[in-house]
């Protein structure tokens, strides 16, 4: 039976694509147990490469290949995911990027921890160093960002701003009950927050986040970036996005709770 679903937008990455193809076979956790849902986000003229790749060399397990449909310059992973969400089989939902290629024990390792803990959303290790392909469990933790949401997850502290779909991992009935992944995110000239403002969601309605040091992702040089050059500019304008849903959400309920603006 099918217990998880890997969910992996697509942007014409196809070196990259084919290891994790070839990672997936390699998983600890038995083919039969989980799928693949890849979703190409890389635009229409684009989307024969992806698909030559994985059926070129298809893995083992059941897996299955969606497009989102959207120009290629609309930042569209939010629409990706939750088109791969929505037809997901398993009842865990395991979020990974396509310049990722997944550890052996990635899908082991979260199937693990949302099997002891009911409320759990995840997210997991990763490193810019290859050879974090090659250990098993205890596997350390080589990035610095990844050292501070280790220390804040072993508090109890761990945050929404911590939901990073790169490696991360909720029950597919919390993440349909949060209401996916907002997609008013995709759009031309934004980039990121789309994951952080669905952690803040999943943290609303009561979700416990963990950090999962064996749970580990190798993130690989990119093949192409669609917003080299231009990435702080374009994270700017969906932090702008985020900010405003949130932080101005807090300030309308202290207006209408004082009578004044704030």
């Amino acid at each position: 039976m099918i217990r998880i679903t890997l969910v992996v937008p697509l942007f014409n990455r196809p070196k990259t694509l084919g290891r994790i193809l070839r990672a997936l076979d390699a998983q600890t956790l038995p083919a039969d147990r989980f799928e693949a849902i890849f979703v190409d986000d890389s635009g229409p003229d684009s989307y024969p490469v992806q698909r030559s790749v994985i059926e070129g060399a298809p893995p083992r397990c059941a897996w299955t290949l969606l497009n989102t449909g959207l120009p290629r310059d609309v930042n569209g992973v939010s629409v990706a995911r939750n088109r791969a969400i929505r037809a997901a089989k398993g009842g865990i939902v395991v979020f990974m990027d396509d310049d990722c290629v997944p550890n052996p024990h990635l899908l082991e390792e979260h199937l693990k921890a949302h099997e002891a803990d009911p409320a759990l959303a995840a997210v997991g290790n990763r490193s810019e160093d290859e050879a974090i392909l090659s250990l098993h469990p205890p596997i350390p933790v080589l990035r610095d960002k990844c050292a501070r949401e280790a220390a804040k997850s072993a508090k109890g502290e761990l945050g929404a701003g911590s939901f990073v779909t790169a490696n991360a991992s909720a029950k597919k009935k919390h993440i349909l009950d949060a209401g996916l992944f907002d997609e008013s995110f995709a759009k031309p000239g934004e980039y990121g927050f789309e994951d952080r403002d669905l952690g803040e969601r999943l943290l609303k309605a009561g979700a416990r986040f963990r950090f999962l040091p064996d749970a580990a992702v190798w993130i690989a040089p990119k093949e192409s970036d669609p917003w080299a050059g231009k990435r702080e500019e374009a994270k700017a304008a969906a932090r702008a996005r985020y900010h405003d849903k949130h932080d101005g959400a807090v300030k309308k309920a202290v207006k209408k709770l004082f009578g004044r603006k704030k």
